[in-house]
């Protein structure tokens, strides 16, 4: 398994246990959340409830509501949310109020009607009342289920309105007609919340009631600003239009007869509305600043576990990467500093293991590559030293007259100058052609016929030297290549082959075709050589003859030469050879394609 592919699994392991952990906790949280919502629900609902619905009762409207909401959800960590009944209108959410965001609620809403109601003595007047008039009519009872099924309101004339007391909160809602009793408390209850919000407009006194029933609006309250309450109640009892609803929904509920109870609470209830805070709805549910201290304990477990997951498997990371990159840059110093025999150890075959055995492999090369440069450098020492001593020797001896100057000896010291010449001229056109710097003016050539002017050209030297030299080239060949430069690798191939190929041998020349390739081979008979041998047969310097004599001519740079020229040009030079039968060089390059039937040009 790779590298690549063991990180790719591990991340998505941790990855896929980070996000099934997240969900469990969350399900988790959620769930434990949900029921410690709806236990604290069953506690508390009843009292924030009842605050609610004080507030509303006592302010007429929910301005300032929020401040209630805060104090409840303080108290018992619930989400409170309070909306209007008809319209869906937030008017509080304590997670808003907290500067969170909203929150989700559970389905289940408290509906609230903040209105006032029938004090206890009015009501058990109502009953009186119902009771006394069934017993004085025979037919009350199904009147009375008519009434329960269909109501009484618009059904039945409504009597005179009553008048009420100039002194309205002096007045204890006394009296037999509970329908007066009804339209007292109401008027009441106007009068005291419109005085407490005139009293709030000119001074810092808080605009709501303290009193839930009847007269609603305190003695002290009264005193410190008669001015609002006479004010307020002369508005009030002169708003005939307002009265007169008021009366219209609780009067008549004398024909109601044993119902009359039922039927004036419900009139109460209707009229209220025109003076009461608006219905509202409240909503409770989860906050949304939980803590990690009441989660389960399994789900704790569970967060450590995934905690330990990642730490062991980013460990493992750390180490699996860490490792071999500081092995690689430790060797990389040292490689640095010129220490090329350094290596790193390879383990596996994942993308790390084949880091370090590409860097194996370019120490390597560099390595053989400054061994090849030391031995270059002693190679052209040595190829220099003795020609130049043999030069020095010659001259110091024609100055001293210990030699006397000859025809022969001077055309041997020319010689000698031409040799050292030669090997200059080898060495920088191999520089040329390792810096990529030699020239090569390629054109369509057809390989055949090059052999054929090659061979041609060294019948005449191989004659003098009882070789015969065979061309085996018997169709056009074509490729593209600079024609000067073959004819260079050809020449050096010949000139070696004839060199080394003892009288009576042979030497071939052949040119095939091997699929897209154009293939020359040169083969000798000559004395061959061994396996050592046909592995540095391209290395600068070098040559068969160990003696590293110049009786057989040549610098020790033509095959190098010869291999860099063919592979400028898209191609490769081989030898095989085998010792005292012969060696044979293959020359390959590219062919050029040409449709069915076009001449050759």
């Amino acid at each position: 398994m790779s590298f690549r592919l063991r990180i790719f699994l591990l991340v998505l392991v941790v990855t896929g246990t980070a996000i099934g952990a997240t969900a469990w906790l969350t399900l988790s949280l959620t769930r434990h959340e949900l029921t410690r919502a709806e236990q604290a629900r069953d506690r508390h609902q009843a009292d924030i409830v009842a605050a609610v619905q004080t507030f509303g009762l006592l302010n007429g409207r929910w301005n300032g509501i929020d401040s209630v909401t805060a104090v409840q959800a303080e108290k018992t960590g619930l989400h409170i949310r309070i909306v209007t009944r008809e319209s869906d209108e937030v008017l509080a959410d304590s997670d808003t109020i907290d500067g969170r965001a909203a929150g989700p609620v559970q389905l289940l809403p408290a509906d609230i009607d903040a209105k006032p109601v029938l004090d206890q003595e009015t009501v058990f007047a109502a009953h009186q009342r119902g009771t006394v008039l069934a017993r004085r009519n025979p037919d009350a009872t199904p009147q009375a289920e008519a009434f329960r099924k269909t109501g009484l309101q618009g059904r039945f004339p409504v009597r005179s309105r009553p008048d009420l007391p100039a002194g309205l909160f002096d007045v204890t809602p006394t009296g037999d007609d509970p329908a007066y009793r009804a339209l007292l408390q109401l008027t009441q209850y106007r009068a005291a919340l419109a005085s407490v919000r005139c009293m709030a407009d000119k001074s810092t006194v808080a605009p709501s009631l303290i009193l839930s029933r009847s007269p609603y609006l305190d003695s002290e309250r009264r005193a410190a600003q008669p001015g609002c309450v006479q004010s307020t109640v002369e508005r009030i009892l002169s708003d005939d239009s307002w009265l007169d609803e008021v009366w219209y929904e609780i009067a008549g509920c004398d024909q109601a007869y044993e119902a009359y109870g039922e039927c004036l609470d419900s009139g109460f209830s209707r009229a209220a509305v025109t003076t009461s805070a608006i219905p509202v709805r409240v909503f409770f549910g989860a906050r949304q600043d939980t803590e990690l201290a009441p989660l389960q304990r399994p789900a704790l477990f569970g967060a450590a576990g995934l905690l330990l997951v990642a730490a062991i498997g980013t460990a493992w990371i750390a180490r699996r990467v860490s490792r071999p990159v500081r092995l690689l840059t430790g060797a990389s110093l040292q490689l640095a500093a010129g220490r090329l025999d350094v290596r790193v150890p390879t383990r596996g075959e994942d993308e790390l293991a084949r880091l370090s055995g590409a860097f194996n492999a370019m120490a390597e090369a560099l390595q053989r590559s400054e061994e090849r440069q030391r031995r270059l450098v002693a190679d052209v020492a040595h190829e220099l030293r003795t020609p130049l001593s043999n030069l020095r020797g010659y001259l110091e001896g024609l100055a001293d007259g210990v030699i006397e100057p000859t025809p022969e000896l001077f055309a041997s010291l020319h010689e000698e100058t031409l040799l050292q010449r030669r090997i200059l001229e080898d060495l920088q056109v191999l520089a040329q052609a390792e810096a990529g710097e030699l020239g090569y003016d390629p054109v369509p050539l057809d390989l055949s016929e090059l052999a054929a002017t090659t061979a041609t050209a060294h019948r005449a030297v191989a004659a003098a030297a009882g070789i015969d030299v065979v061309v085996d080239a018997p169709a056009p060949v074509e490729v593209y290549a600079d024609p000067d430069r073959i004819r260079q690798v050809l020449g050096n191939l010949m000139s070696n082959a004839i060199r080394y190929t003892d009288a009576g041998g042979r030497v071939e020349l052949r040119v095939t075709r091997d699929g897209p390739d154009a293939v020359l081979t040169v083969r000798d008979t000559g004395v061959g050589m061994n396996a050592e041998e046909v592995s540095r047969v391209f290395d600068r310097f070098w040559r068969a003859d160990l003696s590293r004599q110049r009786a057989t001519g040549g610098s020790g740079l033509g095959l190098t030469i010869a291999r860099r020229i063919i592979a400028d040009q898209g191609g490769s030079l081989d030898a095989e050879s085998t010792a005292g039968v012969g060696t044979t060089f293959t020359a390959r390059l590219p062919m050029i394609t040409r449709p069915p039937g076009q001449p050759f040009q």
